[in-house]
């Protein structure tokens, strides 16, 4: 038996003023409810348009909006796209006893219809910390696509205040003065006129068009607000150049997001919008990503800063994305003979180098076999050395596809305070702390009657037997759940291992950092083992029978076997050391014999052979720190009192500047400077002494920023002796 179709709902449509022998605008016929849910849809032809709708809309106000025809496969735009790219809109009653609504429509009101085709994709651009920048595609993520407000529009809201305000600013950015008052007289006058042309000719105006010059000239000379406004809303595109550094106008942009798509396996995204031709699209985009089982924000730039204004129809969009997880695809090779194995592959972006046979040393930017890594720090301080690890370490590993096979299901990470005289006896070692933060593994399902959902596995923790802490390798395909609807067509996991975290260890907790309430230097070596279980709790050892651990080649495309020095009881074993504690700075002031102001007007007076004693700290307690100071006099900067780019480590015994070092007192560094090589030819001269310290632990992903810093002002003035 056929289900009762929806009742029928006719638009029928007079387009007045149309041309008997000329076509008829593509047209789409839409019904959405006043909350902006679209309820139907269908194309104008012939003038009409049919339209299902369900019964119990019955004596619901709906709006029925014209507007372009959507292509094949595109879903429909929303009510607010509609209206924004100049759709016509009939507020109604939708009553079955009356299904039809007739509609007499100038064909003028229609805007010419354009379609736009955007595409663009997600990167997350990092610095490695071997110093090259690396740029990995985002995937499992959504895009969602909006215009914004057309500026016109906005000028016309905004409160008068904020007009007024905004006239100043583009006339100070143009360095464009209001004209002072003068008389009124017929016209501007010759020589006004002639200033006019010569001010156009010379500013950053002459760049810009007869119709924006013109409102420029005139909005320098009107106050009167009607006419402020009016000269502004032609002024479009020059407010685009400087609007991100307003702030106070991002309140009054509105945005419509009229598609959400998501991203194929390389970060790329597209889609179709249909727009007035008579203006570009400006486009705003914003980001989420499924990770961890849930959908993150992970891109959402303010609109004044992050709209694409102006944009040309088919050019791509790249999007750099630094707070997404980037998707790797495995990039090497195993040993031959090897089919089920276990590779510690980094921690964040750091990767292992463990200890190859021989030791050859760590490259730069790999964790060393001591636990420390020089690694660049994406920023002015460039490269850091013998740096150590703190707060949240992300262990990253990848694992054979056929694993988890019939004799291995579950892995561990521990940790412990490295002692090389007590060796690791097995999982069964009560030295070893497991690592125990929860895990789960996002996965796609596919259905054959709605949208794709995303769903997440959790990995662990469990106890099985007698082993606590273990977390199950991630199966081939995700499995079924007895709650999964018989639609269900397929499951995928959104990412692979190496985009993933397989332990998540929170170094804090095992060594905080020196404070008023813990008292004793925690930071130290720690070793953290990785081990491999069978599905009822028995440790696997690593074998040519069982699994092999496996170890990264620095040519980043071939792999190792784990040698015996990197393997202890059947775990591997590698070491961090880790240091969470913060670093510390202190300026005084300058001083003169032990007075560091001489009188109430807050000026260090010198005299003949007098000496300006200038001191600062900066410290960590194990020197895991770099610092940088600068003296300026007025806006130049004195090298002769500054230290040497790019930082000077705190456990140097001098700072070293372009003339002489500051040397190390106790725990203050100072020198003394005649008032003559500070003052220069001055005499008396104003200064700013700045001291940064930058610590330089990492979590792997990037320097966690644990930094101080002081500013002081400080002024020389020569001692002039009062007359008798």
């Amino acid at each position: 038996m056929n289900a009762k179709k929806s009742p029928q709902y006719q638009i029928n449509l007079n387009l007045i003023n149309k041309d008997p022998k000329g076509p008829s605008p593509a047209l789409q016929a839409y019904v959405f409810s006043k909350n902006g849910t679209l309820l139907g849809s269908a194309p104008v032809e012939k003038d009409t348009a049919v339209v299902r709708l369900p019964e119990n809309l019955n004596g619901h106000n709906v709006d029925v909006i014209l507007g372009p025809q959507t292509e094949k496969d595109q879903p429909a735009p929303t009510a607010g796209a509609l209206k924004r790219m100049g759709a016509y809109v009939k507020p109604t009653q939708y009553l079955l006893e009356k299904p039809q609504l007739d509609l007499n429509v100038p064909i003028e009101i229609f805007p010419n219809w354009c379609f736009c085709f955007v595409h663009g994709r997600l990167v997350k651009r990092v610095t490695l910390p071997d110093g090259t920048i690396g740029e990995f595609a985002v995937c499992h993520a959504r895009v969602h696509i909006c215009e914004v407000d057309y500026i016109p529009l906005v000028i016309a809201k905004l409160p008068d205040s904020i007009l007024l305000r905004l006239r100043e600013d583009i006339l100070d950015k143009l360095k464009l003065y209001p004209w002072p008052p003068v008389p009124p007289i017929p016209d501007p006058g010759p020589r006004r006129v002639v200033e006019q042309v010569q001010m156009a000719r010379v500013s950053p105006i002459a760049s810009f068009s007869a119709v924006q010059q013109n409102s420029l000239m005139a909005l320098s000379g009107v106050t009167a607000v009607s006419q402020v406004r009016y000269q502004l809303s032609n002024l479009s595109e020059i407010i685009k150049i400087y609007l991100c550094d307003w702030l106070y106008l991002w309140p009054y942009f509105t945005k419509e997001c009229f598609r959400t798509v998501e991203v194929d396996n390389e970060g790329r995204f597209s889609a179709l919008f249909a727009y007035d031709c008579k203006d570009k699209p400006d486009l705003y985009f914003w980001v989420e990503q499924f990770n961890e089982g849930a959908w993150h924000t992970v891109y959402k730039p303010s609109i004044g800063c992050g709209t694409h204004w102006n944009y040309e129809c088919g050019t791509e969009v790249v999007i750099n994305v630094p707070g997404a997880v980037a998707c790797q695809e495995p990039p090497y090779d195993i040993p031959p003979g090897v089919t089920l194995f276990v590779l510690p592959y980094a921690i964040g972006n750091t990767p292992i180098w463990g200890i190859p046979a021989g030791a050859p040393p760590a490259p730069n930017g790999w964790l060393r076999s001591d636990g420390f890594v020089n690694y660049h720090s994406g920023s002015s301080l460039g490269w850091l050395y013998d740096a150590p690890f703190g707060e949240v370490l992300s262990f990253i590993h990848d694992d054979s596809y056929f694993i988890p096979s019939n004799g291995i299901k579950y892995y561990r990470y521990s940790f412990r305070r490295a002692n090389p005289s007590s060796p690791n006896t097995g999982a069964s070692d009560t030295s070893w702390t497991p690592i125990a933060t929860s895990l789960s593994r996002g996965y796609r399902m596919e259905y054959s009657d709605r949208l794709p959902t995303y769903e997440s596995y959790p990995v662990g923790p469990v106890t099985v037997g007698s082993q606590t802490g273990l977390f199950e390798f991630k199966p081939q395909t995700p499995p079924a759940r007895p709650s999964d609807p018989a639609t269900v067509v397929a499951r995928e996991w959104v990412r692979g291992n190496l985009g993933e975290v397989a332990a998540s260890w929170d170094t804090r907790v095992a060594a905080p950092p020196l404070s008023t309430t813990n008292t004793s230097d925690d930071a130290g070596d720690f070793e953290v083992k990785i081990e491999v279980f069978d599905k009822n709790g028995n440790q696997v050892m690593p074998g040519a029978a069982t699994f092999r651990f496996l170890a990264r080649n620095f040519d980043g495309t071939t792999t190792r076997l784990a040698t015996a020095a990197e393997v202890d009881g059947g775990a591997y074993v590698l070491t961090v050391h880790v240091d969470n504690n913060m670093v510390s700075a202190d300026l005084p002031q300058p001083s003169i014999g032990g007075v560091a102001a001489s009188d109430d007007c807050g000026f260090l007076r010198y005299e003949p052979g007098d000496l300006v004693h200038v001191r600062y700290l900066a410290a960590h307690p194990n020197n895991q720190a770099v610092f940088r100071f600068v003296i300026k006099r007025g806006s130049n900067t004195l090298s002769l009192a500054s230290t040497q780019a790019p930082y000077v480590e705190t456990g140097s015994a001098t700072a070293p500047t372009d003339t002489s070092p500051y040397s190390k007192v106790g725990d203050y560094y100072q020198r003394f400077f005649t008032p003559g090589e500070l003052v220069g030819s001055c005499i008396n001269a104003a200064f700013a002494a700045s001291l940064g310290v930058y610590g330089k632990a990492t979590n792997g992903w990037e320097r966690l920023g644990w930094d101080t810093s002081r500013l002081i002002a400080f002024a020389l003035a020569e001692q002039v002796d009062s007359e008798p």
